[in-house]
C-alpha cells in the first residue's frame, strides 16, 4: 500500500544547521559516517547495520570456512556491501498515512495520535523545521540533483524485525530497509550517488 506524505520534519542539534537548511543547503554525509557513528542514546543517528544486503537468523544459514562447519551461532548474520559506503545520505522524518486507508470518525483521533512525532525523535535535537509542502521539497531535491549530474535514489524506509526476519535484499533495497528499533523515525532518504567522486559530504542550495 502506498502512503501518503502529509509534511517532513528536519530534526537538527545545532540552530545553525537549521537556518542553512531554511536557506536551501541540503547536507548530507557517507553512509559509512552512519555505520561507524556511536551514539549515546539508542537508535538515534548511527547504525552499524545500515544498508545490510542480507541478515539471516542463526538456525537457517550454515557458514563454513576452510572446510569447517560453523554451528550454534549466537546472533544473526549480516552482510554489506563496501561501495554502499560511498553513497552520500540524507534522512529526514515523513509524517504519512502509514496503515491508515480511510480516515473515519472511528479512527480520527488514532490518526491525528498517529502524525504526532514520537518523543524518541527528540534525542536527534532541539531544533526542527516542518516542510509542509513534501512533494515540492523532493521535486527541488530532484532537480538540484541533476544539475549536479549525480545519481539519485529516494524513498521512505522500510522496517524489519531482527529477531524474525531471514533474507536478503537487493543492492539499492538495502540502502533503504533498517531494523525496527528506528522505526519510530519514520525516515524518508535520499541516497546521492556522485558517479565515484568520494565525497565525505554533499551539500546543495
Amino acid at each position: 500500500m502506498s502512503k501518503t506524505i502529509f509534511f517532513f520534519v528536519k530534526v537538527f542539534s545545532e540552530k545553525s544547521h537549521a537556518e542553512e537548511f531554511l536557506k536551501g543547503s541540503l547536507y548530507s554525509n557517507r553512509l559509512v559516517f552512519f555505520r561507524k557513528l556511536e551514539d549515546t542514546a539508542q537508535a538515534n543517528r548511527g547504525d552499524k547495520h545500515e544498508a545490510v544486503v542480507g541478515w539471516y537468523q542463526p538456525n537457517q544459514i550454515t557458514l563454513t570456512l576452510n572446510g569447517r562447519e560453523l554451528k550454534d551461532l549466537a546472533a544473526p548474520v549480516s552482510l554489506q556491501m563496501n561501495q554502499h559506503n560511498n553513497l552520500n545520505v540524507f534522512c529526514i522524518y515523513a509524517a504519512h498515512s502509514g496503515s491508515f486507508e480511510k480516515i473515519t470518525v472511528e479512527n480520527i483521533f488514532d490518526f491525528r495520535d498517529h502524525l504526532k512525532i514520537p518523543p524518541n525523535c527528540l534525542a536527534l535535537g532541539k531544533h526542527a523545521v516542518v516542510v509542509t509542502q513534501a512533494k515540492s521539497f523532493i521535486d527541488r531535491v530532484v532537480s538540484a540533483v541533476k544539475d549536479k549530474n549525480y545519481g539519485l535514489k529516494a524513498g521512505l524506509v522500510e522496517y524489519y524485525d531482527p529477531s524474525l526476519f531471514s533474507g536478503s535484499f537487493s543492492e539499492d533495497e538495502a540502502v533503504f530497509r533498517k531494523r525496527s528499533e528506528f522505526e519510530h523515525q519514520r525516515e524518508y532518504r535520499f541516497s546521492f550517488d556522485t558517479g565515484g567522486s568520494v565525497q565525505n559530504s554533499v551539500s546543495f542550495r
